[in-house]
């Protein structure tokens, strides 16, 4: 009998165990004196299923905080290994989102986005439930995150393109009424997060709030001034003296305005930074009219 326990130890121990399977033998595991056998990983990992299967997490965003949080490698073990057998029943899913979400949210884990954006659309096909997983996919707070949904612009399978465009709304051009234009949505895409890549800000909305998230931000003021702008932690612009004037007069300009000034500013200082020093010294009526005469509607 002691051969036979420690023949079922070591294959539940070994390397090669995927989560799937340590989720479907807890409860024979739990019911003998298995778990006295288990390595830390699948102690960690008995610990968190237990947790989600008894506890009340109907707060979703909160779920970060949930009793015997596994660590890094334990949480990234069990995405990696168990993203495939997604579905199997919602409380395996709900684990697999929390998972994602501690490991974007706490461990700025940006790895993981590939498998992320697997299971979004693998579960929209299906028509089951998204909305976490896509907070964990905001949570990630990367560039990474946007071109990888962009690609999603590319599938042959409609419900793919139309759910790409419900999560890439917030980028002036992409909807799910494109075919109606000549131009594709992933050009539109490509343009967009060439100009304003540098100047993004995570909002933290998602799916929770709204039927309609915008969960990043174009900063008008760093890109009127041309400062880079750190979406994962934006903190205020370091500005001089002067810089803090124009940006005085800047922000009570109408947003058409501001649109207007902040885009015809980063082209100009893409394309020639002595010219555009000079404009951006000039009062900010003199720059609306050149940036008007010179083509606005960049």
């Amino acid at each position: 009998m002691k051969f036979n326990t420690n023949k079922a130890a070591n294959l539940i121990n070994d390397k090669k165990l995927h989560f799937c399977t340590l989720f479907v033998l807890q409860p024979v595991i739990k019911g003998t004196n298995y778990s006295e056998y288990l390595n830390s990983q699948n102690e960690s990992a008995l610990e968190f299923i237990t947790d989600m299967l008894e506890k009340d997490v109907s707060n979703k965003k909160n779920s970060e905080n949930i009793h015997k949080q596994p660590n890094y490698s334990v949480l990234k073990w069990i995405l990696e290994t168990g993203w495939l057998d997604d579905g199997l029943n919602n409380k395996y899913d709900e684990i697999l989102d929390k998972s994602a979400i501690l490991l974007t949210k706490k461990y700025n884990d940006i790895s993981i986005i590939n498998i992320i954006v697997e299971i979004i659309f693998s579960r929209h096909r299906k028509g089951l439930y998204i909305h976490d997983m896509v907070w964990a996919l905001f949570e990630s707070r990367s560039i990474q995150s946007l071109i990888i949904t962009a690609q999603r612009l590319h599938s042959k399978q409609w419900r793919d393109v139309k759910l790409a465009c419900k999560l890439l709304g917030f980028i002036p051009g992409i909807d799910i009424e494109f075919n109606k234009n000549r131009v594709k949505p992933y050009l539109v895409f490509l343009n967009w997060i060439e100009e304003n890549s540098s100047f993004l800000n995570y909002t933290g909305e998602g799916f929770q709030q709204t039927p309609t998230p915008e969960p990043y931000a174009v900063s008008l003021e760093a890109k009127y001034l041309c400062k880079i702008s750190a979406m994962d932690n934006p903190k205020p612009l370091r500005l001089l003296n002067e810089e803090s004037k124009r940006l005085e007069i800047f922000k009570i300009l109408d947003k058409n305005t501001r649109i207007l000034l902040s885009r015809f500013s980063f082209y100009l200082f893409r394309q020639n930074y002595h010219e555009w020093i000079r404009w951006i010294n000039y009062p900010v009526e003199k720059q609306i009219r050149i940036a008007k005469t010179m083509g606005g509607e960049l």
